[in-house]
Order: C-alpha cells, then sequence, then structure tokens
C-alpha cells in the first residue's frame, strides 16, 4: 500500500505551482476588472458626449430654425416660409438692383419696431460701435446734440460743442435742421438724422439750417470729438452754475473737476442746468448723484415680473449750499431721474416747465454677430415712488422761457431764488 503523504522532494516544487496559480488567477481577476472599469469610464464619456451633441443640436434647432407652430410668431414655420416667398417674388420682379444686406438688416429692425416701443431700436456692429463711443464720452461727427420736438417733429440743435467743426462753421444752438447733404430731414427720427450725419461717406457733411426765419447753409468736415458734457463758471455773488447737457460715462468725472472747482473758488450756492438734457447712461446719473446728495435711495427700478431694486447713495459729501434746479420740456430719461432725487430730498428747488416723461428704461443685448438689440425693459420710480413716465415733472416754479434770446428768465429766477436762500 502506497505511502498517502507527500513526496519530501516533490513538496516545495508543488507549493510554487499552486502559489504561481493562484497569483495568476488574482491577476486575471484585477486584469478583469481594470477592464471593466475602462469599459465603464468610456461607456460614461460616451454618455456625456452624446448628451452633449444633443443638446448641442438641440439648442441649434432652437435658434435657427424655426421651432413654434404659431403662426402668429416672428419665428414660426410659416413666418419662414413667408419671409422666403416674399424674397424670391422679389427677385423675380423688382426692378432695381437689390441691395440684400440692407434688406436683411431692415428685416431684423422691422422684428423690433413690431413691439410699438418707439424707444427699440436694431444696430448693425458699426452702428453700435458708434453709440458706444458717444456713451464713452467720444463722437465721430460735427460736434451738435439734436432734439425733436414731439408735436411738429422738427430737428433742432440742443447744444453745439466749443471747438467743434459745428462750432468753428458758425453753427447755433436753437438752429432747425431742414436738409443733410442734400436729403431732407422732414419726417426721420432722430436715430435716422445722426446716421445721415455720422455715415462713412462722404466725410464732409453739408447743413441747410432754419434760424428765426432765415435760411442757412454750412459746411464742415466729420472730426472725432471728446464730448464735452459739463461746463462750469460762477456766476454774480459767488453763485456756481453747472450745465449737464447728457450722461455718459464721462459726465460724473467732468462734474467732479467743476463742482471741486467752484468749490475751491467759494461757492455759496449751486444752479445745475439740465435744459434741453436727453438723459443717458443711468449709472452716469446716479454717480454723479452719489458727489452730493445725502444717503438713501437715489432711484427704484421696476421689471416686467413687479420686482424691484434701487439704486442708492451712501451719502458722505451731502451738499450744504442752496442749490436751483433749471428744466425744460426737453429735459429727459436720466435727466429727469437726476431731477426727482434732487427734489424729493429737498436739495434743491426745481424751476423751469414739466420736463418731457420718460419714467422708462432701455437695455441693450449682443448679438453673436456683434449687432444690438435695444428695448424698454424697466420703470423708474423717483425716491418718493413717484412715475414720471408720461406726466413728467412739475417744477417748484414754472416759469418760461423767454422768447428773447438775449434774455434767460428761467436762470434769473434760479438766481433770485438763491440769492433770497443764501
Amino acid at each position: 500500500m502506497e505511502d498517502s503523504k507527500r513526496n519530501p522532494e516533490n513538496c516545495g516544487e508543488t507549493d510554487i505551482r499552486q502559489k504561481d496559480a493562484v497569483e495568476c488567477a488574482d491577476k486575471k481577476r484585477n486584469s478583469l476588472r481594470e477592464e471593466m472599469k475602462n469599459h465603464s469610464v468610456l461607456c460614461f464619456a460616451a454618455g456625456v458626449l452624446f448628451a452633449v451633441v444633443v443638446m448641442a443640436a438641440a439648442w441649434t434647432v432652437y435658434l435657427y430654425l424655426p421651432f413654434t407652430f404659431s403662426p402668429s410668431k416672428p419665428d414660426s414655420l410659416s413666418a419662414f416660409r413667408k419671409t422666403k416667398q416674399i424674397q424670391r417674388i422679389i427677385e423675380r420682379n423688382y426692378l432695381n438692383e437689390i441691395d440684400e444686406q440692407r434688406q436683411t438688416d431692415t428685416m431684423y429692425l422691422g422684428q423690433v419696431a413690431g413691439l410699438g416701443d418707439k424707444y427699440a431700436n436694431y444696430y448693425t456692429k458699426e452702428e453700435y460701435e458708434k453709440i458706444r463711443m458717444s456713451n464713452n464720452g467720444q463722437m465721430e461727427g460735427i460736434g451738435i446734440v439734436i432734439s425733436q420736438e414731439e408735436s411738429t417733429g422738427r430737428i433742432l440743435i440742443t447744444d453745439v460743442y466749443e471747438g467743434s467743426p459745428a462750432d468753428k462753421a458758425g453753427v447755433k444752438k436753437g438752429d432747425e435742421i431742414s436738409e443733410i447733404n442734400g436729403t431732407k430731414v422732414k419726417g426721420k427720427t432722430t436715430t435716422e438724422v445722426v446716421a445721415l450725419i455720422q455715415n462713412d461717406e462722404p466725410q464732409a457733411v453739408k447743413l441747410k439750417l432754419s434760424r428765426k426765419g432765415k435760411e442757412l447753409s454750412f459746411e464742415m468736415k466729420k472730426e472725432k470729438i471728446d464730448k464735452s458734457v459739463v461746463t462750469s463758471s460762477m456766476l454774480e455773488d459767488k453763485i456756481g452754475y453747472i450745465q449737464i447737457s447728457s450722461f455718459n460715462k464721462l459726465t460724473p468725472v467732468q462734474f467732479r473737476e467743476g463742482y471741486d472747482k467752484l468749490n475751491g473758488d467759494g461757492m455759496k450756492a449751486l444752479i445745475l442746468d439740465l435744459r434741453g438734457n436727453p438723459g443717458g447712461l443711468v449709472s452716469a446719473c446716479c454717480d454723479t448723484l452719489r458727489l452730493f446728495m445725502p444717503k438713501g435711495a437715489l432711484v427704484y427700478e421696476q421689471d416686467r415680473n413687479g420686482k424691484e431694486k434701487h439704486r442708492d447713495c451712501k451719502g458722505k459729501t451731502p451738499i450744504e449750499i442752496p442749490v436751483a434746479v433749471l428744466v425744460n420740456e426737453k429735459s429727459a430719461s436720466a435727466a429727469e431721474m437726476f431731477t426727482g432725487a434732487v427734489q424729493d430730498y429737498k436739495v434743491g428747488y426745481v424751476i423751469g416747465t414739466n420736463t418731457y416723461g420718460k419714467g422708462i428704461e432701455q437695455d441693450s443685448y449682443l448679438l453673436s454677430d456683434g449687432s444690438v438689440v435695444k428695448f424698454t425693459v424697466t420703470r423708474y420710480y423717483t425716491p418718493n415712488h413717484n412715475d414720471v413716465n408720461g406726466t413728467g415733472i412739475v417744477p417748484d416754479k414754472k416759469v418760461k422761457a423767454s422768447g428773447n434770446g438775449d434774455e434767460d428768465k428761467q436762470l434769473d429766477a434760479g438766481i433770485a431764488y438763491l440769492k433770497k436762500q443764501m
């Protein structure tokens, strides 16, 4: 009978083989686990990539293809078909040469104009660059500020920048523009009139103006101009005078310079002239107010959902001398916001005529090709929650403008008021 015990000579070799087999099996199991792990990672990554591709495709479809079947929406399938149909008819039958880029830009403008918002607009990349320059305190043009008389539609020059081409040519504040480079401006908006002046060609601008019933002609070349929107001087009896023609990024800086100089010269009272100021940047308006207003809310803003926010002043340097604010029917938007804050806090006494009545704000949205759409997004209220939209700000003392250009009854009224307060 064989001995059941292992041969001592073969024992070590058998143990080694068994150990190698176990290690080999472990390696295979680990390798399999690693493969399964890598496979899971690859499957997860593929799933994520697929989800991203699907979302990108869906977003592309949403942005660039007709998405809604409602025939009343401009991005509907029926509107897309109709646009194509109109274009084919034009291409087959229109007599003159077609400017396709102008057609396309006008189509975008029409989409925004369809809101019925008179402050809404569409700007090409080039057009918006000029607006951006203007908001930064720069401009390329002849150096005038214009406004449109609401009752008659007349285009009037409300300011002429000192040293500008228009100033050197003899153009004056109050002139009415009738023609630009041979194009009559009757029936055109201020935006269209500005476009006629700022058009890349020609470099020279020919104006036909009306001044006190006389027709005048001027010719000048466009230049790049740093806009001076704030002017200051010292009047009689140490009464300071600061005129703000609009609110852009340079307004707070220029205001501070004039304000500090007047204070350094011993100013005892201050006139703030906002007549003819069409408004501008809300941020610039509030930054200017923060230089002299007391602590508190400067303006309340309310969006389409009724959500309200406010812009505050810390009140570190409140003014302590009498103030008079001059306004008229052309003082609008940010100029009314400015006046409303001064009036509500009783920091200043408002003199002149009812302001324009624009108590709403617009915002601009940059599109992928650099063009921009702008429309109304917010209604604003004065610190006392007064709504000025459509009504304007009522002065504390109503004074009509002088009929005679040699006198200024509103300014005289401001000086007379301040003298009593000093």
